[in-house]
């Protein structure tokens, strides 16, 4: 479309006319001002003006039109008389693109035209090139990202911001430098002329240098720039700093590898560690020592100091393991208390051991826990590749058992792992699943070993005695099946059981007019520090009817040392309700002469261990009497346990003992059976015959 504006009607037509058959379409207006607007209106390709016109001159129109959005690259033909150069200059001032002089040559109009429009469009294709290119360049130096283009010969011909700072330079100061030099010293390979027409898109990630030296990890992606005929003539690289990101990949793999309490490898990073040792073990023809170490009464830490000190405890072990590791050699938690040290130089036995007892003097020294010292120990139980198996899986199960049957023998304990290891485990499992259903299938029974007072040669009371006849594996005493009960949990239903079944035979016993035997139940420890323990004692005491006089609750020595405060609050509840304390096997629990005179105590037992040796060995003949003696002096009694001969029960009895039990007086027996003593023995009225006479008037049931 032509904008034909001239105030002669008869040129406008004129012009009209060549422009139609040339094959365009024309609009017309007769002064500038209508000009303006038509041109705003129809936003014409190209506008024929002519400098002369009413209202407002050529000049004018030319500017208002140039100064409009559409009329910035549109064509403006001028028409000039052949005298008006003066004119020419202010019409090309005005914004004209060109002029043509009256008369105007219809050819030559037709010819200017056209070269006209298609310098228009090229004009205007070039000014929204430099806009793209314009904007493109804003957009570039906005992105937090590096933009580098380098020539052919790798130099840089323009950078970014964002790469200029990543690198600590100026924009200025990388115009002309080799794009390489980025790279760290051993990365610095210039690409292959001949590969650059074939670069695709080429991504990986590499070390750069800072302008200060500082290195740092970058996303690299390169793509070549082309001419139009397909030929490479420059390289667009973008450079990402990942820094973050590569700290967040680690932060990453070490919560998801290694234990958050104390930092170490965990379960899943050890398996793998341990398979890659495995694997090259075998290779080699070595091998690899697995050690499963457990600390020892960790629970109790627990349990009396909060789990915060627990974990401090945990953090400081771990801090001291770690400090004894070779660079070979790998530390691991599992959880809760267990650690995992895994070996992978060793040569046999004696070098796994060396590394056990290595680890096992690290706790010879107190841990330090908030301003206190602590002592802590721990148990060990190594395994061997392939010797006592050939896959992790094997190697644990191993490792695990030996640590068991470590921490059975006591604290601070190392074992090896052996096949008849694996056979006590595999009974121990037997058992416990055994156990369970001998609960549901009734095979627990009680016993009564009856208890003998030396000075007035009666029976004062039985102890009460738990006892097994299992299906599976037939009679099982208590020291094989009480400690699979308290790992298990059973020991508290299972004690509240036996209590309650002992104060129902008393009950039958005083119905039956045999009044005055005194029941003496073993208490575990776990049921001693449960909280509501003496609740669960008033209840059968009140359900059952039993005098609480006549009950006696045993417990070890060992057991009320252990928490001394919490236990001591327990005894005096259970004193309160008027039943009766004794402390069993006494001599083995290392316990304070001042810290027992503090507990409700009634009666201690002196451990059979020391009345086996009373008559041949001097040491345990003085224990017994300083026993005896401290025992009188806090008003309590004591009871021998394990009598087995006269000699014993004579000597006792000239030491001063109250009371005594054992095989030698009476065996344990079912309650139908001690009801023949209860009952009267040769007539006497539950007594026992004078010491003296005893040895050879022995009842029957002593056998």
């Amino acid at each position: 479309m032509i904008l034909i504006v001239d105030d002669d009607r008869f040129m406008r037509e004129a012009f009209q006319e060549v422009l139609r058959e040339a094959g365009f379409i024309t609009a017309m207006a007769a002064d500038g001002a209508s000009a303006v607007s038509s041109f705003t209106a129809l936003q014409p390709d190209l506008v024929l003006l002519d400098l002369n016109l009413p209202v407002m001159d050529g000049f004018e129109a030319c500017r208002q039109i140039r100064a409009t959005v559409a009329g910035k690259y549109t064509p403006v033909l001028m028409v000039t008389g052949m005298d008006e150069t003066d004119l020419i200059h202010r019409a090309f001032d005005a914004g004209a693109t060109d002029f043509i002089a009256k008369p105007v040559n219809p050819e030559l109009l037709v010819y200017r035209v056209r070269h006209l429009l298609r310098a228009g469009r090229n004009m205007k294709d070039l000014a929204e090139s430099e806009d793209r290119l314009r904007m493109l360049k804003e957009a570039v130096d906005c992105l937090p990202i590096g933009i580098t283009l380098s020539d052919v010969d790798g130099r840089i011909v323009y950078s970014n911001p964002a790469e200029a700072e990543i690198h600590g330079y100026r924009v200025e100061e990388l115009f002309g430098r080799e794009a390489r030099l980025f790279a760290r010293h051993d990365r610095r390979k210039p690409f292959p002329p001949e590969q650059l027409d074939n670069i695709g898109v080429w991504k990986r990630e590499s070390v750069n240098i800072r302008k200060s030296g500082e290195e740092f990890p970058v996303q690299l992606t390169s793509i070549a720039v082309r001419n139009a005929d397909g030929g490479c003539i420059g390289i667009v690289t973008a450079c990402e700093d990942i820094t973050g990101r590569k700290e967040a990949e680690k932060r990453i793999y070490h919560l998801a590898y290694n234990d958050p309490l104390t930092g170490l490898p965990n379960r899943g990073l050890l398996l793998n560690r341990l398979q890659q040792a495995v694997a090259l073990a075998s290779r080699e023809e070595r091998k690899v020592c697995l050690l499963f170490l457990d600390l020892d009464n960790f629970k109790d830490f627990n349990d009396t100091q909060g789990h915060d000190f627990g974990d401090k405890l945990l953090r400081e072990v771990a801090g001291r393991l770690a400090a004894g590791m070779r660079e070979s050699d790998t530390l691991a938690r599992l959880g809760g208390d267990e650690f995992v040290v895994v070996l992978t130089s060793v040569t046999g036995q004696e070098c796994a051991a060396a590394a056990a007892q290595r680890i096992l003097s690290a706790f010879s020294r107190p841990f330090v826990i908030d301003g206190r010292q602590i002592y802590s120990s721990a148990s060990i139980g190594i395994a061997l590749y392939p010797d006592d198996g050939l896959d992790t899986e094997s190697l644990f199960k191993c490792a695990d058992t030996a640590m068991y049957h470590a921490k059975n023998e006591g604290r601070s304990h190392y074992r090896f792992f052996s096949a008849e290891m694996n056979q006590s485990i595999m009974r121990r499992m037997a058992l416990e699943n055994s156990l369970r259903q001998g609960l549901e299938r009734h095979e627990f029974f009680l016993h009564y070993q009856p208890l003998w007072d030396l000075k007035t040669a009666a029976m004062v009371g039985v102890e009460v005695l738990l006892r097994w006849q299992s299906a599976d594996f037939g009679l099982i005493l208590p020291s094989e099946f009480i400690a699979l009960t308290e790992d298990t949990g059973l020991i508290y239903g299972m004690g509240e059981w036996v209590l309650r079944a002992a104060c129902i035979q008393a009950g039958n016993w005083a119905a039956a007019g045999r009044r005055g035997v005194k029941m003496a139940v073993n208490i575990s420890g776990k049921q001693l520090t449960q909280p509501d323990f003496p609740a669960m004692v008033a209840r059968v005491v009140r359900e059952t009817g039993i005098e609480p006089g006549a009950l006696e609750l045993e417990f070890t020595e060992s057991v009320i040392m252990e928490q001394p405060d919490k236990i001591s609050d327990t005894l005096r509840a259970l004193k309160k309700m008027g039943i009766r304390l004794s402390i069993d096997d006494f001599g083995t629990g290392y316990s304070s002469l001042n810290c027992l005179k503090h507990f409700p105590i009634d009666r201690i037992k002196i451990d059979r261990s020391f009345v086996a040796g009373l008559c041949r060995d001097n040491d345990d003949a003085a224990i017994v009497r300083a026993v005896i003696c401290m025992a009188h002096s806090l008003n309590m009694k004591v009871l021998a346990e394990g009598i087995e001969n006269s000699d014993q029960l004579h000597f006792l009895t000239e030491l001063g003992c109250d009371e005594a039990q054992g095989f030698y007086l009476a065996m344990p027996m079912a309650a139908e059976d001690l009801a023949v003593i209860l009952g009267g023995t040769h007539g006497k009225e539950a007594a026992m015959l004078p010491v003296t006479e005893w040895f050879d008037n022995r009842p029957v049931l002593a056998g």
